[in-house]
């Protein structure tokens, strides 16, 4: 009776690290970490179907042929069950080492999988993934650990549900579900960042806005779809031509903006011709027809064009586009405040 209380306070301890968890691998490590007290295995697996990964917590001395072979046998049984992937070369393998056991009782490097428990992990009749205990001992495991397995498992899968769907808000929160660019939103609340770094830190920051010359007669001529298509294209090229560390938006219609953090004016107007050579010399496939397009840039910086706020060098990088638009298009133009 005292053993079941115990595992029962154990099991508790454990749904509440998984309930508290941010992250599927955190999920995976609390889960590791507790584990142990309620189950001998050489390795934990947690296949999360929205990402095609498989975290695996196992043993510091599990030899790379048992992992493999664990790894297979998860997507196997996943396969199983009607879900994909049904084949490891899809699957992202994700693998945290710990010492499970003492030094003396270090796995064999021939060792194979001799036990194991696989659930599936479903919510509302969704499998989201599964989960295993693996071993290499034989008979490792009996029906009351398949019982508290379970209760675990389903706790694991309504924890991923929860990310799953946060995962999607979020998503839709960020981005722009045309271009997959950050939409105007994050980029307005990414601004805030990199301003308040520059003017108050003294480093350099540029934003560039750019505008997909004549546009309209594209939408007007081939239909709002081969529109679309171009936008994505546009947008494919930008994420190209950028820094890591730079941010690309979609500012509204065919308007982009781009958040240069610690780019002078030189490095902008070098970054932004590297843009406008790439459009020009781009065909986009459009209809049944191949079409050249170009855009116009405006830049503006800070300290260099002494913005006093984040909506100032807002203003200065659109009237440096206005300039652009009207000096002929297809051209970069730096703000002026002549």
């Amino acid at each position: 009776m005292r053993l079941i209380v115990k595992n029962l306070n154990i099991l508790r301890s454990i749904l509440n690290a998984i309930n508290t968890s941010f992250e599927v691998k955190e999920i995976v490590e609390s889960a590791g970490d507790n584990l142990p007290n309620l189950f001998q295995f050489s390795a934990l697996g947690v296949l999360w179907k929205e990402e095609s990964t498989l975290y695996l917590y196992q043993e510091e001395s599990c030899p790379p042929s048992f992992t493999q072979e664990l790894a297979v046998n998860m997507v196997r049984v996943f396969s199983i069950l009607g879900e994909e992937p049904n084949d490891l070369s899809r699957v992202t393998l994700q693998v945290e080492k710990r010492k499970l056991r003492p030094s003396h009782m270090a796995m064999d490097p021939k060792a194979t999988l001799k036990s194991y428990l696989i659930l599936p992990l479903a919510v509302e009749e969704e499998i989201v993934g599964c989960a295993s205990l693996n071993s290499d001992q034989p008979n490792a495991y009996d029906a009351q650990d398949l019982q508290f397995f379970s209760v675990i498992g389903y706790q694991m899968a309504a924890t991923l549900k929860h990310f799953q769907r946060f995962s999607s808000v979020k998503t839709m929160a960020v981005f722009d579900t045309l271009t997959t660019l950050y939409n105007r939103r994050y980029f307005e609340e990414r601004l805030v960042v990199e301003a308040q770094k520059s003017f108050y830190g003294g480093s350099s920051l540029s934003l560039v806005m750019v505008d997909i010359d004549h546009f309209k007669k594209v939408n007007d001529t081939f239909g709002h779809t081969e529109g679309d298509k171009v936008l994505q294209e546009i947008a494919s090229l930008l994420k190209a031509s950028v820094r890591k560390k730079d941010t690309v938006a979609r500012y509204g219609g065919e308007e982009f903006i781009l958040i240069l953090p610690e780019a002078g004016v030189e490095e902008a107007t070098m970054i932004s011709e590297r843009i406008r050579k790439l459009v020009e010399k781009t065909l986009f496939d459009v209809g049944q027809a191949h079409i050249n397009l170009t855009v116009s840039l405006g830049i503006s910086n800070f300290p260099g064009h002494r913005a006093r706020t984040k909506e100032d060098l807002v203003k200065m990088a659109d009237q440096a586009l206005y300039d652009a638009k009207r000096g002929g298009r297809n051209r970069v133009c730096v703000f002026n405040p002549g």
